[in-house]
């Protein structure tokens, strides 16, 4: 009874812990989430079966869904989350999901069709006593492989991370909770522990399975609205870009150009949204207001008259008060010495461009977290005025932001941001790394602004 007992209080939490790592995974979409979210379901009916076969004793069935559960889609499943976590290379992921996925449908039809031998009670059953050699050797196989696997990875984090790999360190302590995890699965379905430690090893297993993914990826409590997510970050100091080097003014690293590609390092924009995903209307074309033209102003200040310009051996000079800005001046400043906009309008304008280099495969993801971090932008940031994710062309794993600010404060404002905070902590895990060059507004052709929209 006392074993009934322990089991279903474990089955409780496994129960919790699978419901929230399903959760997260349906949200986030990320594949080592739902293989991991097949390992939580595996472990959580093994231990139901446990449960009810202390209490009203084992038979064939629950025998069988315990094993499958718990002795072979659990450690396979999770040895495939972990390669899908950590592997930077397409190729190896992929080979992991065709083996993972041909191993789990061949091994469930053997283990639910080969018969049984000996006799169940309430007793923990040893699958040595009860399986025939084929159905032991594939859970064999299962526990060899994930135990590989989940060392390998590992051992591979742990390297990269005493290099300096800033990826590698961040994931080292939830992948060494998984593989902790994984060793607790394998030591609870082999059969060599007593009925407690078992039940208690693979409840153990659940809770680090769940710890560790969520240490992976950010934890907020409401994903429905940009104002809600911010009241997590309302008491935390603006960080910014900070978290991927955006405080920093190291030079960029160029990316290096192969051979026969001319056009590497060009810019394009993505496609743009379709009109009904964006936040608001595009605001209606405005044409430009004529330069207003002060009372007893002398043309022939100029050198020239309506007709035009009377001499030919330069630009005709410009008066002082248009070159200070003054009546001339256009709406966002006045001229430069060589008669071109100078940008004085912003005196305080400042922006960032930020080169990003994605892991392999990586892209869509980064770029979905990119397009609502521009809506998101577009929305509520009135003194951001240019925010664009560019692709470079011939780069397929660069992306470069180009921000331009209309001063400090709306710099210092934007780091503020929850959908900027939100955007930093959930693209990590897709970014090898980031150059980022500050800038200070020069001489400058900008966009008027647009109007005031009324009920904003």
């Amino acid at each position: 009874m006392v074993d009934a007992l322990i089991a279903f209080v474990a089955t409780l939490g496994a129960l919790a812990a699978t419901g929230l790592l399903v959760q997260r995974a349906y949200k986030d979409r990320l594949l080592y989430l739902i293989a991991w979210s097949f390992t939580q379901v595996g472990l959580t009916l093994a231990l139901l079966c446990m449960a009810i076969g202390f209490m009203a004793g084992y038979n064939g069935l629950f025998f069988r869904i315990m094993e499958l559960g718990a002795a072979l889609i659990g450690p396979v499943w999770l040895a495939l989350g972990m390669i899908e976590l950590i592997a930077r290379y397409v190729q190896v992921r992929f080979a992991a999901w065709l083996f993972t996925i041909s191993y789990t449908v061949v091994a469930i039809v053997i283990l639910l069709v080969d018969p049984l031998k000996g006799s169940l009670s309430k007793s923990l059953p040893k699958p040595s006593a009860t399986y025939d050699a084929l159905p032991l050797l594939l859970i064999d196989g299962a526990h060899v492989v994930a135990v590989i696997a989940l060392v390998g990875c590992t051992g591979v984090t742990a390297y990269l991370a005493s290099k300096r790999d800033r990826e590698a360190g961040e994931l080292l302590i939830p992948v060494a909770l998984v593989a902790l995890a994984g060793v607790l699965v394998v030591s609870g379905t082999r059969g060599f522990l007593p009925a407690p430690l078992a039940i208690i090893a693979l409840g153990g297993a659940a809770g680090l399975v769940w710890y560790g993914a969520m240490r992976t990826i950010p934890v907020y409590e409401d994903d429905e609205g940009y104002d809600e997510y911010g009241e997590e970050y309302a008491d935390e100091p603006a960080t910014g870009y900070e978290e991927q080097a955006y405080a920093s003014r190291s030079e960029p690293v160029p990316a290096p150009t192969p051979p026969g590609d001319s056009r590497r390092g060009e810019l394009r924009f993505p496609e743009p949204a379709p009109a009904e995903e964006l936040r608001f209307p595009d605001a209606p074309a405005l044409e430009a207001p004529a330069p207003a033209v002060p009372a007893g102003f002398d043309p022939s200040a100029f050198g020239s008259d309506p007709a035009g310009p009377t001499s030919v051996d330069g630009p005709p000079p410009v008066p002082e008060s248009v070159l200070s800005g003054g009546p001339l001046a256009g709406p966002l400043g006045g001229l430069g010495p060589s008669g071109a906009p100078s940008g004085s309008g912003l005196p305080d304008g400042c922006g960032q461009i930020t080169v990003y280099t994605l892991l392999d495969g990586r892209e869509g993801a980064f770029d979905r977290l990119a397009a609502e971090l521009v809506k998101a932008v577009r929305a509520v940031e009135p003194d951001t005025l240019v925010f664009a994710c560019h692709e470079v062309v011939g780069g397929p794993t660069q992306r470069i932001f180009y921000q331009l600010f209309r001063d400090d404060a709306a710099f210092a404002t934007h780091r503020r941001q929850p959908h900027l905070q939100r955007f930093l902590a959930e693209s990590r895990t897709h970014v090898l790394a980031t150059n980022v060059i500050e800038l200070r507004l020069g001489a400058a052709k900008l966009p008027l602004p647009a109007p005031d929209r009324q009920g904003r």
